[in-house]
């Protein structure tokens, strides 16, 4: 399919299943060998079960598609510091929401989004660059991460927004991908960092990056 690196058509799916055997000085404790701070670790060891489902779905001949996509992760267990956590804000999850802004043990992401062509075979070209094609997306979110019990989807947080994808080549050889993102949360997320409650959420986050591809 001609556009499947910028509006793919298909399905994606990974399951992974990961053991881990860490060591994590969560303590912040430390012995004195021979004149030098050595951090004492404490052993964790745990299983993660992640799923990344990703559904493109073509709906007329103009190249316009829906897009939805299913993320999940869960730390198998008992409990185990935020080092280990989830995130599923920032660029590449709900944009609405700094990376860091929620996490925990577990969590879910839930994308759909519909995108569409703006100009193709543009077929011009800008000094060393060779502009192919534009397109457009709006999009919404619902997410959450979280220890303990899953508070319910009427609590998880939802994010709205919109992408412009420009596709190029540059110096006729090396493939080019432009994006621009705004993206808004529709929720108010207290979290603490060095004990000062930050909050994050209604507010306008703005993303645009150079790559190869569209893999984010």
């Amino acid at each position: 399919y001609k556009d499947s690196d910028i509006n793919p058509i298909g399905r994606e799916v990974t399951l992974q299943l990961n053991y881990e055997f860490d060591k994590y000085n969560d303590d912040g404790n430390y012995e004195i060998e021979n004149g030098v701070l050595v951090p004492q670790y404490n052993n964790y060891s745990f299983a993660r079960a992640e799923l990344d489902w990703k559904e493109h779905i073509g709906i007329n001949k103009a190249n316009h598609t829906i897009n939805a996509r299913i993320k999940a992760g869960s730390i198998l267990g008992k409990e185990v510091p935020s080092f280990f956590d989830y995130y599923v804000g920032g660029l590449v999850g709900m944009k609405g929401y700094p990376f860091y802004a929620i996490g925990g043990n577990q969590s879910y992401w839930m994308h759909l989004e519909y995108r569409l062509p703006i100009y193709k075979n543009i077929d011009s070209r800008l000094g060393p660059l060779y502009l192919d094609k534009i397109f457009m997306s709006v999009y919404a979110d619902i997410g959450d991460a979280w220890n303990g019990n899953f508070e319910g989807f009427d609590k998880s947080k939802k994010g709205i927004g919109a992408e412009i994808r420009i596709k190029m080549n540059s110096f006729y050889l090396f493939p080019t991908a432009i994006f621009f993102n705004t993206a808004y949360g529709l929720d108010e997320v207290n979290t603490v960092v060095r004990d000062q409650n930050v909050k994050y959420g209604k507010e306008f986050l703005f993303y645009a990056g150079v790559l190869f591809d569209f893999s984010l």
